[in-house]
């Protein structure tokens, strides 16, 4: 017994010198780095989990500005809430010539996904409508696929002159028929019609369903079609790959917004605002009485929550990298950065770049298992941070023994369902019946 206490004991100290070293090692490394590039060390941060589990790293408690590295919080927060396989459903109601658009807060109700509509829409025979009806669950922006940075603008106003646009072909511009060719070149065979006519007389908005009292009791004479979205992990991946500041606030609105995300994740982690606070879901300053304000969060705490992702994602069916870019293989904001080939298919990870900030925030697949990190710059210089970040996501790889390759391959993403069309929906359950009336930054 004393014997094997004391080979227990040997193998404590062993493991504990070899963590001391691993972070001596990697501290090192930051500190040239730090130093190479002129940077101030009491700004900077990182951490990363080592073959044990165990947090190593320097500031790792400092809270930093996260940017865009923000968007794997709302992944995570989505997957958690939603589940990786959740579908945005917008129904259709139609009686006689008259149709409702039921909305879902769907991130994606693009050039891509409203052309998608009347195209099918066409294919089942409706060519015009004498009115259209929306109401407040619909968000349209037809750039909803771009990448912007100011939060749109959407209101009631501007929902209606889209629906309108979309739903009237003869008023359609040059430019906009270019746009539906190429979307519809870009589609699989038949997705799209090669040329699409369609009418409305009026489109107005509406607080409830004229068609419609009961939805749980719909009329045989009112026909109720959906056009449902891909699965809620396309969309979260989209968003991540290409930093969709617009998707990625949307979903965190359609969430709750700020006050329900500081519940939920003291709830679920015991994290709290000294530690972590977000004002948006994309990590753009948020500006409230002209004072700005920039989500935060420390790298300990960004170490445990993508590995959480990590642990939600796989216990749902789905792996990490479903829902976050893959450096090497997804393009976005890797295209020109850490795509070696010696790191495709290791490691995923976030992006975050404002004008005094640049991040990076993953998980690696090493020899030693996987390790969740975080690099946190808090310069101006955006081009050198980034240099450290790139030389430092080698230094962890090459104390964790190296890289491991998983399997991956990209697939394209489309706003709309690549193998549903536009269907009946004969069975409306009451749980789908969604009150969106307490949505954060509602329609007005």
């Amino acid at each position: 017994m004393k014997l094997s206490k004391k080979l227990t004991s040997v193998a404590l100290l062993a493991m504990s010198a070899s963590s001391v070293m691993a972070s001596e090692a990697t501290d090192k490394d930051f500190a040239q780095l730090l130093a190479k590039y002129k940077l101030d060390a009491k700004e900077q941060s990182y951490c990363y989990t080592d073959e044990n589990g165990k947090l190593q790293g320097s500031n790792v408690d400092t809270k930093v500005r996260l940017a865009s590295v923000t968007k794997l919080i709302t992944t995570l927060w989505a997957v958690e809430e939603k589940g990786p396989n959740y579908r945005y459903d917008t129904k259709l109601y139609i009686k006689g010539n008259n149709l409702h658009i039921q909305g879902s807060f769907d991130p994606f109700m693009s050039n891509e996904k409203m052309l998608f509509l009347i195209s099918q829409l066409n294919t089942l025979g409706y060519k015009h409508f004498d009115k259209i009806t929306y109401d407040k669950t619909i968000q349209i922006f037809p750039n909803a696929q771009v990448h912007t940075d100011p939060y749109p603008l959407i209101t009631r106003d501007s929902n209606g002159k889209n629906i309108k646009l979309y739903f009237n072909t003869d008023s359609w511009s040059k430019v906009f028929r270019a746009e539906y060719d190429r979307l519809a070149s870009l589609a699989k065979k038949d997705r799209f019609l090669k040329s699409v006519d369609m009418s409305a007389d009026a489109v107005e908005f509406s607080e409830k369903n004229p068609l419609v009292e009961d939805i749980n009791n719909v009329p045989e004479d009112v026909k109720v079609l959906t056009l449902t979205s891909p699965a809620l992990y396309k969309y979260l991946k989209e968003t991540n790959v290409k930093s969709n500041n617009y998707s990625s606030h949307t979903i965190f609105l359609d969430l709750g917004g700020a006050a329900k995300f500081e519940k939920w994740v003291a709830d679920k982690f015991s994290i709290t605002t000294d530690k972590l606070k977000l004002w948006n879901g994309n990590g753009l300053p948020t500006v409230i009485n002209g004072k700005r304000y920039d989500n935060y969060a420390t790298c300990a705490v960004m170490a445990e929550l993508i590995e959480a992702l990590k642990e939600s994602s796989e216990r749902q069916g789905k792996e990490i990298e479903d829902v976050v870019a893959v450096p090497g293989s997804d393009a976005g904001t890797f295209a020109n950065r850490l795509n070696s080939s010696d790191l495709k298919n290791t490691f995923v990870a976030k992006t975050g770049t404002l004008m005094h900030t640049s991040t990076l925030a993953g998980a690696m697949n090493t020899q030693k298992g996987y390790s969740f990190f975080g690099i946190f710059n808090q310069t101006t210089d955006i081009t050198s941070a980034k240099q450290v970040q790139n030389a430092m996501v080698k230094s962890l790889m090459d104390e964790m023994s190296g890289p491991k390759t998983f399997g991956y391959q990209v697939e394209g993403f489309h706003a709309y369902d690549n193998n549903e069309n536009v269907k009946n929906f004969n069975i409306i359950d009451e749980e789908e019946a969604t009150d969106f009336s307490s949505i954060e930054g509602s329609l007005q």
